[in-house]
């Protein structure tokens, strides 16, 4: 900009030292090792939820040092996620009495959207651009290698290497072959989420901005064959779905040689997949869902739902019947609220925040089929990627204050414009 020196986030600045630190214990906790964890009476509880409820004192310090965010994180917690806690408040305790469940739902609906989009979410403009994508890539890297080791050496030995209270809840040591993880004389790859439909969603909500950082073609085949090695059709979809939304965005190019060869990866790697699970080209689709259509047909309309809360495989399905039409429409807002921000705000979004739309948008769609809603660390994941779409960019508050100042100060040549 003639006349003007501009300050931008490789200019010397770095990222504030708090909110990098809490922000690559998020990623570790979240990303790379989501289901490590402590077990009470039965209900898992992870160290990346502990930990965004333990660092809340110095989360709160850093948010009220970061530079003012957008309001937009506000509005959705407050006026849409809450009101839904509120009911399924209501619902969890005056109608059926379940303690856990209300824990669940306050955290589902309240406790979640408050940390991670109000107070995390906050101090991301604190954080430069590079240091956001490079944990994010290294956790990727880490839950794509653990998986693939542990895929074939079941494969060799009938087993796979459990570490607890790191890469399996405590409570869930030996139980992963029960969760519905085998399929044939193959199971699926689960990494260090226990669940291949659980690490797969995942892996389609973040791969938009992983593919930001991630240069190496190995990996990115990786990443997608590890996505094939799920063996779920569900996974499989939302590959296609992520495809068909990278292209419609512009996000990739029909013509770079690279695309095709991903899609090359994934189309020989299904067909290659099939038949060891004695599949034929009729079984890509289920009229029956994976067994999940009885969600959808035993669906009864109300204005508030249900007395009971339980939202199972097809996140809408389960919406409608615990909160009725009304409520489904106050949460079903509250889930497409940044997906509708970032359909407007679109070709005004840098590279950053138009991923992070398109991982959200693809989620939403893939939610039809199944949404692993309430499954850790789904919902953590999704609300980060919403805060990353709010983010308005790298602006490192009282340093940045200072260095304008001193450039102010400056004077300028005569024949340079101040604009």
């Amino acid at each position: 900009m003639a006349g003007r020196r501009v300050l931008n986030e490789g200019s010397g600045f770095r990222s504030a030292p708090l909110p990098l630190f809490i922000y690559c214990i998020f990623i570790l906790w979240n990303i790379a090792l989501p289901k490590g964890g402590l077990d009470y009476y039965g209900v898992p509880i992870t160290f990346g939820y502990l930990s965004l409820a333990g660092f809340v004192p110095l989360a709160v310090v850093a948010m009220l040092r970061a530079p003012t965010g957008s309001p937009f994180p506000w509005i959705q917690t407050f006026l849409l996620f809450v009101p839904v806690g509120i009911l399924s408040i209501y619902k969890s305790i005056g109608l059926y009495h379940s303690t856990t469940a209300f824990v669940v739902n306050i955290a589902l609906f309240i406790g979640l959207p408050a940390l991670v989009l109000v107070i995390y979410g906050s101090f991301l403009e604190s954080i430069k651009e590079q240091d956001i994508g490079f944990p994010i890539k290294l956790a990727i890297r880490f839950a794509i290698a653990w998986g693939i080791f542990n895929f074939i050496l079941y494969i060799l030995v009938k087993r796979i290497i459990e570490v607890p209270y790191v890469t399996v809840n405590i409570g869930d040591v030996g139980s992963i072959f029960n969760k519905n993880n085998k399929r044939g004389g193959l199971m699926k790859l689960v990494s260090s989420y226990n669940n291949g439909n659980v690490f797969g969603v995942c892996m389609i909500l973040l791969a938009p901005v992983y593919m930001i950082y991630e240069k190496s073609r190995i990996w990115l085949s990786a990443f997608f064959i590890a996505c094939i090695l799920t063996l779920s059709r569900t996974v499989w979809f939302g590959l296609a779905v992520l495809f068909a939304a990278m292209v419609l965005s512009r996000e990739i190019r029909l013509r770079n040689g690279s695309v095709w060869l991903g899609v090359s990866i994934v189309i020989s790697g299904i067909i290659l997949v099939m038949p060891a699970l004695g599949w034929g080209v009729d079984r890509l689709y289920d009229s029956n869902l994976g067994g999940r259509v009885h969600q959808l047909t035993s669906i009864t309309f109300s204005w508030f739902g249900e007395d009971k809360i339980q939202i199972n495989e097809i996140l809408y399905a389960g919406l409608l019947q615990s909160f009725g039409v009304l409520g489904f429409l106050w949460a079903f807002s509250a889930l497409a609220f940044p997906v509708i921000f970032g359909a407007v705000t679109f070709r005004r979004l840098p590279q950053l925040r138009r991923r992070a739309f398109i991982g959200c948008a693809c989620y939403l769609i893939v939610a039809g089929i199944d949404s692993a809603f309430i499954l850790p660390p789904v919902l953590a994941i999704y609300l980060f990627l919403n805060a990353l779409l709010y983010r308005r960019g790298f602006r490192p508050a009282a340093e940045y204050r200072r260095n304008v100042a001193v450039l102010e100060s400056v004077p300028y040549p005569k024949h340079f414009a101040r604009s």
